[in-house]
């Protein structure tokens, strides 16, 4: 009998392989398909179970039986879901929350002692787990994975919290009844404009906030695995298909708006599978979300013809205005002079000085 540890060192080259009964391994199939390209473990597999599989790699590719020389290419080690935990410091006794009547206040049911109350490891021998039945039964699957990946970066631990699920249980609601709301619109452009002259200023802006949130999520998928701020991302996506729904209800018209609608459910994909696979079927896709190419990221959009520039007078900040984005100092100081906020708060007052920081802010120095 072998020990769990020979078959944990190999199993990912047979993985290429598996339903072969004539040998261990097929050579070009593994040579195919090795080195992982991404491993994702825990901490203890660091000097264990990644040690071993390189020596067993090692010593198979000195047979002539693999060609490569390491078996994994990249390594990400996740962080632990830790729960909310109280013990007794004077009988180290862990205390299940379901047995504590005031948890404001917590006491040992038992004892009366007043308990310590810190996130740690989920364990059963401490009463600090979560059952995943109970969550899936009341948020979903979507939303289970949502808040996991959005509260703390995988390489991170998180502390779980009731409150934090039902953030972004709310969060994939909105986006259920955005894109629900929408539907399929018989008066919606085939392809959406993206000429600048041809684009109102809230499209202009819904069109900005899509590729900005394409770039930013393609980078933390494919760069640093940074999936907390990738869900942010999709939040804030959401959020500026909200607001401009609300700032024009004709936009809804719009192929700018349908482009928006349906990126967004592309990019909460990979977070929130079966969500997204039955909201775009509901857009009128005819195969699945998982099967559909990747946004890909136009720059072209990302450019702002506007800025918000601050107007202070004597270094007390009065207000903004919006600039023509590539405006010079000159300009700057012409359009901060020509505003309403100056006209109010100068007067008859003399501009002494003026100070311009392009892209920023101008600044009246006034006596």
């Amino acid at each position: 009998t072998m020990d769990t540890f020979m078959d944990s060192s190999w199993y990912f080259l047979r993985f290429a392989d598996a339903h072969n009964d004539q040998a261990a391994l097929d050579l070009t199939k593994v040579n195919q398909w090795l080195p992982v390209d991404q491993y994702v473990g825990g901490i203890e597999h660091a000097i264990l179970h990644l040690l071993y599989a390189r020596f067993f790699t090692k010593v198979l590719r000195d047979c002539g039986l693999v060609s490569c020389d390491e078996p994994f290419t990249r390594l990400l080690t996740q962080g632990m879901v830790q729960g909310m935990t109280y013990k007794n410091p004077k009988t180290n006794k862990y205390v299940a929350v379901d047995q504590i009547t005031d948890v404001t206040q917590p006491r040992d049911p038992e004892t009366g002692d007043p308990l310590e109350v810190f996130y740690e490891k989920m364990s059963k021998s401490k009463y600090n787990g979560v059952d995943p039945q109970s969550v899936l039964a009341k948020y979903g699957a979507d939303t289970a994975r949502m808040f996991i990946l959005f509260k703390a970066p995988p390489e991170k631990d998180l502390e779980w919290d009731d409150a934090d699920v039902e953030g972004q249980f709310r969060f994939l609601n909105r986006v259920w009844r955005l894109v629900m709301d929408y539907g399929i619109r018989d008066d919606v452009t085939e392809k959406p404009q993206t000429a600048p002259e041809t684009l109102a200023k809230a499209e202009k802006d819904l069109r900005r906030a899509i590729h900005t949130a394409i770039q930013a999520i393609t980078e933390d998928l494919e760069e640093d695995y940074q999936l907390n701020t990738a869900v942010s991302e999709s939040m804030k996506l959401s959020n500026a298909i909200g607001d401009a729904r609300k700032s024009s209800e004709s936009i809804l018209a719009s192929g700018v708006y349908r482009e928006a609608i349906e990126t967004l459910v592309k990019l909460l994909a990979p977070f929130a599978p079966h969500i997204a696979e039955e909201l775009w079927q509901s857009l009128g896709g005819t195969t699945s979300i998982h099967r559909q190419p990747w946004p890909q990221c136009d720059r072209s959009a990302l450019v702002v013809d506007e800025i918000t520039l601050v107007i202070q007078i004597m270094g007390k900040t009065r207000g903004t205005i919006q600039v023509p984005a590539g405006a010079d100092k000159a300009t700057l100081e012409q359009l901060a002079r020509e505003s309403d906020l100056a006209q109010r708060y100068i007067g008859d007052q003399t501009i002494k000085k003026t100070i311009v920081v392009p892209g920023k802010l101008v600044n009246f120095v006034v006596g």
